[in-house]
């Protein structure tokens, strides 16, 4: 129904891997293509908010160990 092969096919199941071509194909024969629409909605923050999360990963470094 998707028109792959079943290596594809197989692949995709056995290792989670495929294109993204294969991904979208598979979905569609399965009926699931509304499941894939949060993936691609576009989430807006303001500027503060990303301020914010860039603030809380930055990396430290670790303290220095005393040579006592």
């Amino acid at each position: 129904m998707a028109g792959l092969s079943l290596g594809a096919v197989r692949k995709l199941e056995q290792d989670g891997q495929s294109s993204l071509d294969t991904l979208i194909r598979v979905t569609q024969a399965l009926g699931l293509v509304d499941e894939l629409e949060p993936l691609f909605k576009l989430r807006r923050h303001s500027i503060a908010q990303m301020e914010q999360a860039a603030a809380t990963h930055q990396r430290q470094r670790a303290p220095k160990r005393s040579t006592t």
